[in-house]
């Protein structure tokens, strides 16, 4: 079983906070006596929100082409307002966290109410396998200056008090749908991930098989620092609330992850989210980029901006959508994507960059980019150019339908099958946002196998893999393998 070691150790001080947070939020909190307790704070809570002047209630952010295209208008707003020190406004996310946990736990719930809107699922992708599909959604974290302890955090430019909030940064939380496609989205390294939102239901036991597994994969990938949710709290009772956040503390410690903070939230009604936002700012830090390294991006949508009937001099290059993980891209850069089309590498020029907050000049790692292009729109209509790899000219491995891989069997918690693979199975491998069917060719060493691909990917020597077997009930995630 793969751990992970925890984030540097609370100090006396810290875990003292935690446990008078928790002594708080649970006082007198039960469902026959709201609205005491985090009932009373959530009506407190919505009074305060409907007192604050909010002058931007009612806007929709402006978007180019490229952004509308990889994001609808949020249903609450969605701001970029200048940090104190600098006129430009917060566009780029600058660190991306992944939410985790049991499918009816509110994982969705939460991203809600952090952001103001669902994150860009699909509920299809199972329907034919495993398949790598991305949401994100971004909010921007701000301090409000006359408020003390966590009630100065807020994910709204104007306080309480009509002062203008500080803007501390802007986060993209990252999700997956379905627990097959999320686990392997983690395994593939498609989705960068600085750190994690664990989000635990208070009024289940814990850990749930499938929250289990997501703690594993977490570890198998190296993501440290997570804050845990212990979310749906004003359905239970005070003393299942304390036992909720036992079985919590037991489970973290099992996974290496004993120092994670427990926040008890209850995301429907917007309680605590100060709280949370307070240790997400304390745990999960921005990630020093370093620009210099190779850029690369995986495409996980690609558009068609142009409205039927367009004249042809207006058409407008197709867009690609993706998440970069390493480097930087600036407008007029000149880009290859491979395995690209009919398995050759294709050469294009980016003429505009997009994000959820507007256009930017150029990009680094952090939420979902929207990159215009020069390529025939015809190419990247309905998603056809999702799975390929972003990189500069002569950078990218070449395609290839061979792949060896040093393959490790993940320990599933719930149906127990067989990581092991023998000649001739069939598997499906996720590399970064592609997915694609193929044999299992030769046993090639102890613990490495050969596999053949029915069509070419772009993988380098060291790249994690997620591998799924194909069995009775369907395409199953099993193992992950390391290109050799």
């Amino acid at each position: 079983m793969a751990k992970a070691t925890g984030a540097k150790g609370k100090d006396a001080k810290a875990a003292k906070k935690e446990t008078a947070v928790h002594e708080k939020a649970y006082h007198g909190h039960a469902k026959d006596d709201a609205p005491a307790g985090l009932a009373g704070k959530a009506h407190e809570q919505r009074a305060r929100h409907h007192a604050a002047v909010d002058v931007h209630a009612g806007e929709k952010l402006h978007h180019d082409e490229a952004s509308k295209a990889l994001h609808e208008p949020a249903k609450a707003k969605q701001e970029s307002p200048a940090q104190p020190q600098h006129k430009e406004p917060l566009l780029q996310a600058e660190v991306n966290i992944g939410t985790i946990g049991h499918v009816d736990h509110g994982k969705t719930s939460l991203v809600a109410s952090l952001t103001g809107k669902w994150a860009d699922t699909h509920s299809e992708e199972i329907k034919k396998g495993i398949s790598i599909r991305l949401g994100y959604a971004d909010a921007t974290f701000y301090r409000c200056p006359n408020a003390g302890g966590p009630e100065g955090y807020t994910t709204k430019s104007r306080c309480a008090d009509g002062s203008d909030a500080i803007a501390l940064r802007r986060v993209s939380f990252v999700d997956s749908p379905g627990h097959e496609t999320l686990m392997a989205t983690m395994l593939s390294g498609a989705a960068l991930m600085d750190g994690a939102i664990l989000v635990i239901a208070a009024n289940e036991k814990c850990p749930q098989p499938s929250t289990a597994e997501h703690l594993m994969a977490l570890g198998i990938v190296g993501v440290r620092n997570v804050v845990v949710a212990q979310n749906k709290i004003d359905l239970v009772d005070s003393k299942r609330a304390k036992e909720s956040y036992a079985e919590i503390r037991a489970f973290l410690k099992q996974y290496g992850y004993e120092d994670a903070p427990i926040i008890p939230i209850a995301a429907n009604l917007n309680v605590n989210i100060d709280l949370l936002i307070e240790a997400i700012e304390q745990h999960i830090p921005t990630p020093k980029h370093d620009t210099s390294k190779e850029f690369r991006m995986f495409v996980v949508r690609s558009f068609d901006v142009n409205k039927p009937g367009t004249k042809p001099e207006d058409i407008r290059g197709g867009v690609l959508g993706g998440s970069i993980t390493s480097g930087m891209l600036r407008v007029g850069d000149t880009i290859e994507i491979g395995p690209g089309i009919d398995g050759k590498p294709v050469e294009t020029k980016v003429v505009s960059l997009g994000v959820e907050g507007g256009r930017i000049t150029q990009a680094r790692p952090g939420g979902l980019i929207a990159v215009g292009t020069t390529l025939d729109p015809f190419y990247t209509k309905n998603d056809e150019m999702r799975g390929q790899v972003v990189g500069k000219p002569g950078t990218l491995p070449a395609p290839a339908t061979i792949v060896r891989l040093e393959v490790k069997p993940i320990e599933r918690l719930i149906d127990k099958g067989s990581g092991e693979l023998k000649v001739n199975d069939f598997v499906v491998l996720a590399v970064g946002s592609s997915t694609v069917v193929g044999q299992v060719a030769r046993q090639a060493g102890k613990d490495e196998f050969e596999m053949r691909l029915k069509s070419p990917v772009v993988i380098g020597k060291g790249e994690r893999v997620a591998v799924s077997k194909r069995e009775h009930t369907g395409w199953r995630l099993r193992a992950y393998g390391i290109c050799k």
